[in-house]
């Protein structure tokens, strides 16, 4: 193929000076010598080896393409190239995933990451929410509504021992229920990166509840008393950083930029995110140097000074 196919400018000069019969002749004529890589020739080894390289960019349609490619390459990659981040963000994704996993088992099994978030009526969510979390147990990192996470551990057998990176999103986080579930202490004793996106007066973890692997808490904070529950030692005795993120209408029209500044939070381990006005949390979530994590020691250092901490730190 020459390089003015490649070229939409050089095209379009074609297209001009020589009419599209002549392009399309050239074009013709240039497919015509090129020949189909033979993938399914080669040892099975070597073709899982290319699929997987090719669905490990940063292109989320990949492995949605291969599965409609052929039959012989999606039961290649069907389990083999299942994508380590997983996002539901809709109906449609949600159903599409939980037949998935549902008619190929070990489809999920592959899945790290999952982001759960589908608008589903509550019907829809008891038949297809209980699939989809049974189906992926090796998940470590997870973002959900509540009621996710009460299926989780509420499972006779618990099966996501992997999970040490939560987010919770909802208006209120019921923290009662959730810790009297079967497996509710178990699984925040293991959970060690913690975010909170909760209503503008968000309740704080039972008193008895303790959280000894967490070492990173993320919370939405719209005011001060939101953050203070979280800074008692006894009850977060391995918590090193808290990333207090103040929505974007909050600082804006109730000047909370000084957050940080005030004497109820003067503790070295806080450090405030003032979101922006274009803020998503499926974004942030997502690993990467704009996650929370890595936004919180920018603005960390912002107020320390670069050669206090480096921005890595934040990092796992």
């Amino acid at each position: 193929m020459t390089s003015d196919i490649l070229n939409f400018r050089a095209l379009s000069t074609l297209l001009a000076e020589e009419g599209f019969g002549y392009v399309r002749s050239l074009w013709h004529d240039t497919l015509s010598r090129v020949q189909a890589f033979p993938l399914l020739d080669l040892p099975v080894e070597i073709a899982i080896s290319i699929l997987r390289t090719a669905t490990s960019g940063p292109r989320s349609g990949t492995y949605a393409a291969l599965m409609q490619t052929s039959r012989q390459v999606a039961t290649l990659a069907r389990v083999e190239c299942v994508p380590k981040v997983v996002v539901l963000s809709d109906r449609a994704a949600a159903i599409s995933f939980f037949v998935c996993v549902s008619v190929h088992h070990g489809v999920g099994a592959g899945v790290r990451e999952l982001w759960f978030l589908p608008a589903l009526k509550s019907s829809d969510f008891t038949q297809i929410g209980p699939a989809i979390l049974k189906a992926c147990p090796n998940v470590t990192r997870l973002a959900c509504l509540p009621d996710a996470v009460r299926i989780v551990c509420s499972d006779a057998v618990f099966r996501h021992t992997a999970l040490v990176d939560v987010t919770l999103l909802d208006c209120v986080i019921p923290w009662e229920q959730l810790f009297a579930t079967r497996h509710g202490a178990a699984l925040f004793a293991q959970v060690r990166r913690l975010r909170l996106v909760s209503g503008p007066h968000p309740s704080p973890p039972p008193l008895g509840a303790r959280f000894t692997a967490l070492t990173d808490l993320s919370i939405s904070a719209r005011a001060t008393t939101c953050v203070q529950p979280y800074l008692h030692h006894a009850r977060f005795p391995r918590l090193v950083r808290i990333v207090a993120t103040v929505p974007y209408l909050e600082w804006r029209g109730h000047s909370m930029g000084h957050l940080m500044s005030e004497p109820e939070l003067a503790d070295n381990r806080v450090c405030v995110v003032h979101c922006s006005k274009k803020w998503k949390e499926v974004d942030i979530w997502k690993e990467g140097p704009s996650s929370i994590w890595n936004l919180g020691a920018t603005e960390w250092n912002a107020r320390n000074g670069d050669n206090t901490r480096s921005v890595t730190s934040f990092q796992r």
